[in-house]
């Protein structure tokens, strides 16, 4: 049976934005209605931009039930946020909506580590290579591959091929929290060796370094030694949330 997909089309970080900004002060059927009118400057197709909706709504409204906390604490310090770390807060939840967009991005990031350019038609092999090799997954690669590259995540070269844009950093805490809570969430583990964390190919185009110090802070996770030098992160449980 072939996994499924649904990344259909590209989505723009304004759309995000917006779609972030109205999540906590509407309900579920008014958010239906409220993007389809702000969407209509963008999107002329009906069809379009039902899907374009199907997809905000998963990635900032109709988040998994276990990071819902996170995503609401997100949201209560959004408009705190930097323009680049809302990036990164987009590029989270994404991945956990979608996992072909994960499952691209883990892809880009490891290439990356080996090499400065990869080439679209790499990217599509594999992708063809894990989903089966039909039109869905060509159309929904190329939707991926415009939306990393309207977000400036990567840009295109001269051969068809992809670069990292520069990276973008992050010193911010709570999103280092948030970073490590999304990686916990997509590799279902309870435990990350910290080292792992900084650069794991999931979050390539960005630039960060744990806070360990502030993480402590944190309730949702205890750290401890694994050996003499790895520090390993453990999620807590009974605590969800975020926020120290």
């Amino acid at each position: 049976m072939s996994k499924p997909v649904g990344f259909d089309q590209k989505v723009l970080l304004k759309h995000l934005d917006f779609t972030a900004n109205q999540t906590k002060k509407n309900t579920r059927k008014q958010m239906y209605t409220i993007l389809d009118g702000y969407l209509r400057d963008d999107i002329a197709g009906a069809k379009s931009r039902k899907n374009a909706i199907t997809m905000l709504m998963k990635i900032w409204y109709l988040v998994d039930s276990e990071l819902l906390p996170v995503r609401d604490q997100i949201l209560d310090q959004y408009n705190q946020l930097t323009k680049e770390e809302r990036t990164c807060v987009h590029w989270g939840l994404t991945m956990v909506a979608y996992p072909f967009f994960k499952d691209v991005a883990n892809e880009f990031g490891r290439l990356f580590q080996l090499q400065d350019e990869i080439s679209s038609a790499a990217i599509g092999k594999r992708m063809k290579e894990a989903y089966g090799d039909r039109r869905r997954v060509e159309v929904a690669t190329s939707a991926v591959l415009t939306s990393m590259k309207s977000w400036e995540m990567i840009q295109p070269t001269e051969k068809r091929s992809y670069k990292v844009n520069e990276k973008i950093t992050i010193t911010n805490p709570f999103i280092h929290a948030f970073i490590a809570q999304i990686l916990l969430k997509i590799l279902d583990s309870n435990s990350l060796q910290v080292q792992f964390i900084h650069h794991h190919p999931l979050f390539f185009p960005f630039d960060y370094k744990l806070d360990v110090v502030g993480l402590q802070e944190y309730e949702a996770f205890s750290f401890h030694r694994q050996g003499v030098k790895d520090l390993v992160i453990e999620k807590i449980q009974s605590k969800s949330l975020i926020q120290p």
